[in-house]
């Protein structure tokens, strides 16, 4: 069978209409944008137009830069140093709470992760790899704090696009509203639409507006502060710190995020070709698997053990919330046992297991991301090769790590039964070294799953008959 539980990969983009009703709701109080407030607010010129049309790309072709958030929250304005990836993109941030202490954020369209202060890695411009949690962004269950910093962030998302704007439009819809100076540098300020792009409206409805926002821009087009109602009675602000310096080395989302960026690109003549026996080179084999499945706020799934694909069985301790569990799955179904001494027995136990066949109606009731993981898993085997040629054609390669005398291809590519999606936007991510299946990604709604692969000869496992006899 094929997984459904998870979504694609996010973009910017599956994120605006979010950020648009999160800013529209939060409204656009007359006292922060009325004429009273500025010089005598005016049309905006040929000129003025052409240059808040190219400041997106401008920003899309941008290096990262450092940022300076301000954010009313509880009749305080609150300062949040950060730094932003406009190709990822992402926002790395350390939070001041309300005990002195800060937390550290990062942000890609749609999470957001946290954990415990670094201040000397913050201070690096580096991301540390552990003790991250993830919960969703705009979900409305966040402190005030929460909620006004993923609406500032995720707007900050819409200040990206590969192309220009149209200067038409911002001819018609854009105002200038005063003159200033921002770290040294001469700005005009515009009160225009949030850029984005929302799509065709469905037939019989209206496009709605895009709430405003107030970008301040020098003489060359490029963005030096950005200000948006949060609901607040104040605007939140963000000021680009271009002139600051930092090496961006270490400045990529951690895995529960998707990992670096991305660039999906046409696979080359052997890469297709590995990818195309990545399955078929599973069918005799087993291996340690190790599972990290996020799967609520703030709460991750674990588990280790094994899939072989010989009798296509994958047996596992998971871990989570509610706490142990011990799993053996087939492609009829799956059964679960309740346990608590952390161990994975190697026979089975024989009596107490809760069976699901997916035949049943009532399954997807107790079919959740870690399960859909698993199945991948299994998913991860043919008696055959693929077609080498359609690979050529729907394969992509996303991006590439190890090193380059040990490369690690990250790659997306069909499974059937998937569904289709842009290049770069698939469900699923596999890394390919030395020919070899090493990990399957799958994005959830709390982030990125991940089952670590290491080939490993395990004798069969000895699924009890009564479970068995209905799993397959």
């Amino acid at each position: 069978m094929s997984s459904t539980t998870s979504i694609p990969f996010k973009s910017a983009l599956l994120w605006v209409v979010a950020i648009i009703t999160a800013v529209a709701i939060a409204g656009w109080f007359a006292v922060s944008c009325s004429p009273g407030n500025s010089q005598a607010e005016r049309p905006v010129s040929e000129d003025e137009a052409a240059l808040l049309a190219s400041m997106r790309q401008k920003n899309h072709e941008a290096e990262p830069v450092a940022l300076r958030m301000s954010l009313p929250v509880d009749g305080e304005t609150l300062t949040v140093d950060g730094y932003m990836d406009w190709q990822v993109p992402m926002v790395y941030a350390r939070v001041p709470a309300a005990d002195g202490a800060y937390t550290l954020v990062q942000a890609v369209p749609g999470l957001m992760a946290s954990r415990a202060d670094d201040e000397a890695a913050f201070t690096a411009a580096a991301v540390p790899q552990d003790g991250w949690t993830t919960r969703a962004m705009l979900s409305g269950a966040g402190s005030q704090l929460e909620t006004t910093l993923d609406i500032l962030v995720s707007s900050l998302f819409t200040l990206t696009a590969a192309d220009a704007d149209d200067p038409a439009e911002l001819s018609e819809e854009a105002t200038w509203r005063e003159e200033g100076i921002i770290d040294g540098e001469p700005v005009d300020s515009f009160r225009a639409p949030i850029m984005v792009e929302t799509g065709e409206p469905a037939a019989g409805e209206t496009a709605a507006a895009a709430p405003e926002a107030l970008y301040s821009i020098d003489g060359e087009g490029v963005l030096r502060r950005f200000q948006v109602n949060t609901g607040a009675e104040s605007l939140s602000a963000v000021d680009f710190l271009r002139d600051v310096e930092f090496d961006a080395a270490g400045l990529d989302p951690i895995d529960l995020l998707g990992g670096p960026a991305i660039a999906p690109a046409a696979v080359d003549e052997d890469l297709a070709e590995a990818v195309s026996e990545v399955r078929y080179e599973n069918w005799e084999q087993s291996s340690e698997v190790e599972l990290s499945v996020p799967v609520a706020d703030g709460q991750v799934a674990t588990g280790f053990g094994s899939v072989d694909w010989r009798t296509m069985t994958a047996y596992l301790h998971l871990e989570d919330a509610s706490g142990q569990r011990l799993m053996l799955a087939r492609p009829g179904g799956f059964a679960t046992l309740a346990v608590e001494d952390g161990e994975l027995p190697d026979t089975p136990p024989t009596e107490g297991w809760e069976v699901h066949k997916l035949s049943d109606e009532d399954v997807a009731d107790s079919f959740g991301p870690v399960e859909s993981l698993v199945y991948r898993l299994l998913e991860m085997a043919a008696e055959e090769p693929d077609d080498e040629a359609e690979m050529a054609e729907e394969a992509r390669l996303l991006r590439t790590d190890g090193t380059e005398d040990e490369p690690v291809y990250v790659v997306e590519f069909p499974v059937n039964g998937d569904a289709e999606a842009e290049p770069g936007r698939s469900a699923y991510r596999y890394h390919v070294a030395d020919d070899r299946l090493t990990e399957v990604e799958m994005m959830t709604y709390y982030g990125v799953a991940s089952a670590a692969v290491a080939y490993e000869d395990y004798p069969m496992v000895a699924v009890p008959w009564g479970v068995e006899d209905q799993i397959g």
